[in-house]
């Protein structure tokens, strides 16, 4: 539709002398006095007749927003097919004869909604709904993508001035040649409909929107189109395929121009998959609404998806014309930098500055010139408006190292050999799932769920933690986000609660790993309570399939208890790792990580002494593998620390004092007894 705003004039305030017009214009814009024009109820019997004509044949709707003594103002939505603008001027003059139009400009739809809004009138209220034009976004509901809407600053034009434009912005050869079939002298003059679309190619949004531009005004200036009324959609985030409002935008753009950068985004969805939908949703609406709505599809050099399967849906439903940038030599760039930093809205006093950011090279694209304009304009901000800045060159920031990737963590884990294997080739199987994807293969049952069984200590969370974080940085899951739990994180202590909290846990995992920990603890025979979470992670797992990775963990003999629960349960784990316990050797090894972790040095004495405590205690049975070791070594410093403040009564402390173990701080632990700290008081 188009959307216009009216400004009406009672013809005997014309007539009236002595006064001067124009401050007689202003004064009844803003009066408010009772004695207006038409009576409240007057306008809301108006207001209703209008809604009930367009009603009954979908042509047009008028409704009265203001009155004044001597002047309406008038709000129209007029349908593409039924009338033009000086008909429709003609209809209003028929409905108000002893009123003049004085002014009538062309409004977007967020105008058009806000005069409506702000109306009082009985009858407008449901206005929007009637003309499909009540979506909204809010702080709780906003849009799934970012929309745009502007009027494009339009000027008939003739060919020479755009040919000049064309030259201005260092149109391409694609450019150019399109500027000669819309002044095809061989075209009717006359508005029947969109024969083309188009796809413009460039690097800098700055490039599309002069690109744009002018293509608008070279259209509008042949009578290609109706309105100068631009919306420009970008950004799209996950949920666009099921929200109405996508669809709604559009169709409110009849007449217009709509414009859709075509570029995959991450929180749109976890995978192409989503983009390739989309595209799909997309050409559709291009089919069904081709006609009377020009579409502008944007893709950004190196930023949008490459997906010529995707692009296809749209380009398959429609003839576009491709537009590229265009090249230019250096003095070209020089031009068009110059015409960018005159339209800044503070004073330059040396427009040549700008030049230096231009890169040398032969030939220039319009986005190196808007690189270079972006570089100049955040210097020009600091050196003409906030001068304080001035001499800040650049501001230093401090990041934070990390030590090392997850995945060199753990190959630098003593032993786990097989476990290391394991995960190279979950690493594989998440890369060729994203990739099946992305090509809109089958992907059914290709879950990377696992199993991690082993007794306490071998390591289990800890590699979890890694395969989080390494899947993530392999772009196989989005969040890397790592939720732990056992079972008193997932059941109620009622009936029906129990569901609710496992969901809970999905949610917060999603676009990671959820762990949980000791899963055989679920398998309850007093209540069904453990029951019935078994049986909802089992069928959260399925729902949560492309975006939550399950990690189970536990005794070996236990968690086979635990999957005999559940006969999906079993299925919807892909990998099983299992988790074995370290040997004396192994053990030794973890122990001098540990150490120099905490910054402690050990001798080859202390280190054989400690290879024979583990010898034993690795015989008992559930010791603690790796805990086992941190508590030895726990005890371990703690012995240090009273030796080294009893043999250095009365000295100084030096730093081989405080970080040398030796044989003696190490002893034997009870299997399954943490490292403690005695306190007591001396009488």
């Amino acid at each position: 539709m188009l959307f216009y705003h009216y400004y009406l004039q009672d013809k005997d305030f014309k007539s009236r002398k002595g006064r001067d017009r124009d401050s007689d214009l202003d004064s009844v814009r803003h009066f408010r006095g009772i004695d207006n024009k038409f009576s409240e109820s007057e306008i809301d019997a108006m207001n209703a007749e209008f809604k009930n004509d367009y009603q009954r044949d979908k042509k047009y709707v008028i409704a009265i927003t203001k009155c004044m003594e001597y002047s309406l103002e008038l709000c129209a939505a007029v349908s593409v097919d039924s009338v033009d603008k000086s008909d429709f001027d003609e209809k209003i003059a028929a409905a108000f004869p002893d009123m003049e139009i004085i002014t009538r400009r062309e409004i977007t739809v967020k105008d058009f909604k806000r005069e409506i809004d702000n109306s009082n009138f009985y009858g407008t209220g449901k206005l929007m709904s009637i003309l499909n034009l009540d979506f909204r976004a809010s702080v709780f509901d906003p849009y799934p993508f970012d929309l745009n809407e502007d009027l494009v600053d339009v000027t008939k034009m003739s060919k020479k001035q755009c040919v000049q434009r064309a030259e201005e912005i260092l149109a391409s050869k694609s450019f150019r040649e399109e500027i000669d079939r819309i002044y095809s002298k061989s075209n009717a003059r006359e508005y029947h409909g969109h024969p083309v679309h188009y796809m413009i190619s460039a690097g800098d949004l700055g490039a599309v929107d002069d690109i744009s531009t002018l293509l608008i005004n070279a259209l509008y200036s042949n009578n290609r189109l109706l309105s100068c009324r631009r919306a420009v959609i970008k950004d799209f985030q996950r949920g666009i395929l099921r929200d109405q409002r996508y669809r709604q935008v559009i169709d409110a753009c009849e007449g217009g121009v709509v414009m859709i950068e075509l570029k995959g985004n991450e929180s749109m969805g976890n995978f192409a998959t989503d983009f390739h939908e989309f595209t799909k949703l997309t050409g559709d609406i291009l089919s069904n609404r081709k006609k009377d709505t020009l579409f502008i599809f944007v893709e950004l050099t190196g930023q949008s998806m490459k997906d010529g399967d995707a692009i296809s849906n749209i380009t398959s439903k429609a003839d576009i014309i491709q537009i590229s940038e265009g090249t230019g030599t250096y003095e070209d760039a020089k031009s068009y930098l110059r015409g960018l930093t005159s339209r800044v809205d503070f004073d330059v006093e040396d427009e040549s500055e700008a030049f230096k950011y231009l890169p040398k090279r032969d030939s220039y694209t319009v986005t190196d010139i808007f690189n270079a304009y972006n570089a100049w304009y955040g210097n020009g901000l600091k050196n003409h408006v906030y001068k304080a800045y001035k001499t800040k060159e650049s501001y230093k920031v401090e990041v934070t190292t990390i030590e090392s990737k997850p995945y060199e963590r753990l190959q630098r884990m003593v032993g786990l050999t097989e476990i290391k294997a394991v995960v190279d080739q979950i690493i594989a199987a998440g890369k060729v799932r994203c990739v099946r994807e992305r090509m809109g293969l089958d992907i059914t049952g290709s879950s990377l769920n696992m199993i991690f069984t082993g007794t306490p200590g071998t390591a289990k969370t800890s590699v979890a933690r890694l395969i989080a974080q390494i899947l993530k940085d392999e772009e196989v899951i989005k969040s890397g986000k790592y939720i732990e739990c056992g079972r008193q994180d997932l059941v109620g202590k009622y009936v029906g609660w129990t569901a609710k909290i496992v969901e809970e846990k999905f949610r917060a995992a999603e676009g990671g790993v959820l762990f949980i920990d000791e899963a055989y603890s679920l398998v309850d025979s007093s209540n069904t309570y453990g029951a019935e979470a078994i049986n909802t992670i089992t069928q959260l797992m399925e729902n949560y399939r492309d975006r939550v990775i399950v990690i189970f963990a536990g005794y070996p003999d236990k968690m086979k208890t635990f999957l005999d629960q559940n006969e999906g349960l079993r299925s919807r784990i892909a990998f099983h790792l299992n988790f074995p316990d370290y040997n004396a050797s192994e053990l030794t090894s973890i122990l001098k990580l540990m150490i120099e972790d905490r910054q402690y040095r050990v001798d080859d004495e202390a280190l054989e002494f400690c290879r024979g405590i583990f010898e034993v205690a690795s015989q008992a049975e559930n010791f603690g593998n790796g805990r086992y070791v941190r508590n030895v070594l726990e005890r371990a410093i703690m012995r240090q620390a009273e030796r080294v403040v009893a043999e250095c009564a009365g000295s100084a402390i030096t730093e081989d004092d405080v970080t040398k173990l030796r044989k003696e701080d190490f002893c034997m632990i009870p299997t399954g007894q943490k490292a403690t700290v005695k306190l007591g008081f001396a009488v």
